[in-house]
């Protein structure tokens, strides 16, 4: 019943943008995406140790009458990521002993699963860009992220979740939330961009987020990115005129209020949670290719580091 909830509400946001447009056939004018995982940062395969965030672009044809053709547009976005304990072999007996030394408290986050399908309009108005989304989630074993990980791991000879990994994963569940993001972009100079923005986030997660990304070295004129959820690297949508590399970099700092990923009695979220990043993008005739690293602040009060995370991807146009 779960999945046939999300399948309907897929379909609904596939029927959307033609709904809106009434006769005119919405035209798809490009596409994303970002592999993000932590083997390509700190290699210690924990935490938020891997992601995959695919997005596709269609214009508004009726709306655009009225607004430039860029800035009314609809993004259909599939996002996937795995959310794991320091140590998958992790077992209650390990803790037990660690505890009864006088040690700290082997206390560590629950196994996640987390697959979403969202709608996000993105639009500007008195020169701020606006993203406005609402994303379906699913959690838990019924993902099947869980059984996709124990496979690759077996091919590539890593650990894979132990029965108390597996049986402590947060559970199967459905969650609708929603997304709100406003910046203003500040263009310095052709090359250079510094955009500010807030961004609310309600549903797996309930936080507020302030932050500012700056690009170097490209033309962004004509270009749409979008922003992975887990390293908040934003990544080319629509390439733009310009060729060439693009240096990025950004921060920002978070305020959680509740999180869906969190739910083992002993743990707490951190109230605070920081990320810095930094990217290299180019484009040359059909390639556009993206390679970056971003570092997340501790997430949970027993979290004793943060973590590193690398980005990456190859998109070839047609």
């Amino acid at each position: 019943m779960v999945f046939l909830k999300l399948l309907l509400v897929g379909l609904c946001f596939f029927a959307l943008p033609q709904g809106i447009q009434a006769k005119e056939k919405a035209k798809l004018l490009g596409y994303g995406l970002l592999f993000t995982n932590d083997f390509f940062g700190d290699g210690r395969d924990r935490w938020r140790t891997g992601s995959l965030v695919s997005s596709r672009v269609f214009d508004s044809p009726k709306m655009s009458r009225t607004l430039p053709r860029r800035e009314a547009l609809n993004e259909l976005r599939l996002f996937s990521q795995i959310i794991a304990p320091s140590d998958l072999s992790r077992n209650p007996d390990r803790s037990y002993a660690r505890n009864e030394t006088g040690l700290t408290e082997d206390i560590d986050r629950d196994y996640v699963g987390h697959l979403s399908i969202g709608l996000h309009r993105h639009f500007q108005a008195g020169g701020l860009a606006y993203n406005f989304g609402v994303d379906a989630s699913l959690l838990g074993p019924q993902t099947g992220l869980m059984g996709l990980q124990q496979k690759v791991h077996s091919e590539i000879d890593q650990p894979f979740p132990s029965d108390f990994v597996k049986n402590t994963q947060v559970s199967n569940q459905f969650i609708l939330g929603t997304l709100t993001e406003v910046a203003r972009p500040s263009a310095l100079s052709p090359s250079t961009n510094i955009r500010s923005f807030v961004e609310v986030q309600t549903g797996v997660e309930d936080l507020i987020r302030i932050g500012v990304d700056a690009g170097f070295f490209g033309d962004l004129s004509e270009a749409l990115f979008a922003r992975a959820p887990v390293s908040g690297q934003r990544y080319s949508v629509i390439d733009g005129t310009g060729e060439g590399f693009l240096l990025s970099a950004g921060v920002d700092l978070t305020r959680v209020i509740g999180s869906m990923f969190l739910t083992g009695s002993a743990l707490r979220a951190s109230k605070y949670r920081a990320r810095a990043r930094f990217g290299l993008n180019y484009v040359h005739g059909r390639w556009s290719n993206f390679i970056g690293w971003t570092y997340l602040s501790p997430e949970f009060e027993t979290q004793q580091t943060g973590q590193l995370l690398g980005s990456f991807f190859i998109k070839v146009r047609f």
